[in-house]
């Protein structure tokens, strides 16, 4: 059976891409034009070949001119996860510096709420009650203009309501400084795990990806020298950017 015609050109585009003909970071020719050149009777027959070069990362839409190239090899920033401090990630702009690319992390919201309005997991993996309330605090991470990893750090609000973690904007030191200073210095990762999922429609928006394409996602829960668990940090990154690595760690 001949191939369908999208993929014929999915497949064409594919090989102007790659070799050079499409430059990185430059519009693909407009939709009309494309669709008079491979002689398609269909925007819709379009979509599909636009769908496909999308989950291959080969290309992103703006609005203001379309589709835009991407580097088929994107460069990958390593997210250590057992930094200096041995609690939890390197701070993402020393990632990106090893890497040699300009990257950074943005403060979005920090926002209270009561724990029965987030993640029907969160109550449990905190051991806090249907009663009580968290402090969140989302952030998103950057390699260029580009994000590439969205973040939610949860807190028990009646352990950090009179820190700066439950203050909008960045937290000066950092978090576990401050809850060093608030008598909560994490001492152990009681729980971390890795997996795999497809994106949400929103997170698939924020990091300009296919829809459904698949993300990485990793949680952590962090207690302190009593025993409190003070911290559960949630990450879902792009895999085609970044790569969840472990070292120098002692056995």
């Amino acid at each position: 059976m001949p191939a369908p015609r999208y993929q014929e050109v999915a497949d064409d585009l594919r090989t102007k891409i790659r070799n050079g003909t499409y430059k990185i970071g430059e519009p693909l020719p407009h939709a009309r034009d494309l669709m008079t050149k491979y002689g398609l009777g269909s925007q819709s027959v379009l979509n599909k070949v636009y769908a496909i070069l999308k989950a291959e990362q080969l290309i992103r839409r703006n609005a203001a001119v379309g589709m835009i190239v991407q580097d088929p090899r994107p460069i990958m920033v390593d997210l250590i996860l057992h930094g200096q401090h041995g609690h939890g990630p390197l701070p993402w702009a020393q990632c990106c510096e090893r890497t040699g690319v300009e990257g950074q992390m943005i403060t979005d919201k920090v926002r209270q709420e009561p724990v029965t309005a987030v993640s029907a997991d969160v109550a449990e993996l905190l051991d806090l009650s249907d009663g009580d309330e968290v402090a969140i605090r989302t952030r998103h991470a950057t390699i260029g203009d580009t994000t590439v990893r969205l973040d939610e750090a949860i807190y028990p609000l009646s352990l950090v309501r009179d820190t700066p973690i439950a203050e909008p904007g960045q937290v000066k030191g950092g978090v576990y400084n401050a809850l060093a200073g608030a008598g909560m210095e994490p001492a152990t990762i009681t729980r971390r795990v890795i997996s795999t999922r497809p994106a949400t429609e929103a997170e698939a928006k924020a990091m300009k990806l296919a829809p459904r394409a698949h993300v990485l996602t990793y949680d952590q829960v962090i207690a302190d020298s009593r025993r409190r668990l003070v911290e559960l940090l949630r990450f879902v990154a792009n895999p085609a950017r970044v790569r969840f690595v472990d070292e120098q760690m002692q056995l």
